[in-house]
């Protein structure tokens, strides 16, 4: 993907540090609903990508930390199914996403197959650093904290590559939406502290501002609400409640795509494991955790397996134009 080979650019330069910074959700939508087109974000926007598929950060943050696709990572979605203990597992958290329980696998589910860029390059001789919320070992709690940090080593080194990843505005606008007013106040806040924080690195600094993904706000339709698509599943479904993988019962799997578009099809574009592996993973060989079909949201309606879930107010991995585009926000700091 055309981001990834941006980050592998700067890993690769030389002579001059080079920051990116990923900010969690921060989709060029939603930089131009709540930003002003004058401001610090907008003025210095020089591109727009496409996000890695599917739009989560599950998928996205892992790709960018390891510079591997998500095929080959294994980190797709935010829950997925493993067949080892008939499990769909929140990959990150490493628990049962239906139960809230600690997964029954005998590994963590969160550990990484591989080295991180920054730990390939460390070892490698290169100068390269992580800058994490605290949900990581030495990580930050507060914003200012972990902004302090990339200040100090950008002042600290000359020719380093540093990782910055921070989680919001992802997390206020799964919680309130975007109609919030506690979501402008938190990205014009952080807009304004990054730009103040990047007038204060003395040492010449190539800088990359983009997210993981964007945003949109969304409505619920069940599985239980329909009992026919209830009884096909083989499995409860999982990856993404708006990138939906669907495990169907060996006998239903001919008729399925007649059973699940009479209630979704207005809402949903499906398509078989083998088109979502090759046109959007560019999987080279089969995704264990992908089911026989895979359901794309494609308007605001995300899916869920029954009533009483956890709701989110604004979510991604649809394939909205709200989801999918990604800003390259450059600047030179010299």
């Amino acid at each position: 993907m055309a981001i990834l080979e941006r980050l592998q650019k700067m890993q690769d330069a030389r002579g001059k540090n080079r920051l990116v910074i990923v900010l969690d959700g921060m989709g060029v939508a939603v930089m131009h609903k709540f930003l002003d087109k004058n401001g610090f974000f907008s003025t210095h926007l020089a591109d727009v990508e496409q996000a890695i598929i599917p739009a989560t950060t599950v998928a996205a943050t892992t790709a960018y930390r390891t510079g591997k696709m998500p095929w080959q990572t294994g980190f797709i979605g935010w829950a997925q199914y493993f067949s080892e203990t008939d499990e769909v597992i929140e990959v990150f958290l490493n628990k049962n996403y239906y139960t809230g329980e600690v997964s029954k696998m005998p590994q963590h589910t969160n550990r990484l197959p591989c080295k991180t860029v920054v730990e390939e390059m460390v070892a490698n001789g290169r100068k390269a650093f992580e800058v994490m919320p605290d949900f990581v070992p030495s990580g930050y709690a507060k914003f200012d904290d972990w902004l302090n940090r990339v200040v100090e080593l950008c002042n600290q080194e000359t020719d380093a590559y540093i990782y910055a990843y921070w989680f919001e505005p992802d997390m206020v606008l799964h919680e309130f939406g975007s109609k919030s007013p506690k979501v402008p106040k938190l990205l014009r806040e952080m807009e304004q502290k990054i730009e103040k924080a990047l007038q204060e690195i003395h040492n010449k600094t190539d800088v990359l501002i983009t997210a993981d993904h964007g945003h949109i706000d969304v409505k619920y339709l069940f599985v239980e609400d329909y009992p026919d698509v209830a009884e096909s599943l083989l499995h409860p479904i999982s990856l993404e409640g708006r990138c939906v993988s669907l495990f169907v019962k060996p006998e239903y799997v001919g008729q399925f795509p007649q059973i699940f578009n009479k209630h979704f099809g207005e809402h949903f574009k499906l398509i078989t494991k083998a088109e979502f592996e090759k046109n959007y993973l560019h999987a080279e060989k089969p995704v264990c955790f992908i089911g026989d079909y895979v359901a794309m949201a494609m308007d605001e309606f995300e899916l869920k397996q029954k009533h009483g879930q956890h709701l989110l107010k604004s979510n991604h991995a649809g394939f909205t134009k709200d989801e999918l585009e990604i800003p390259v926000i450059k600047i030179s700091v010299s």
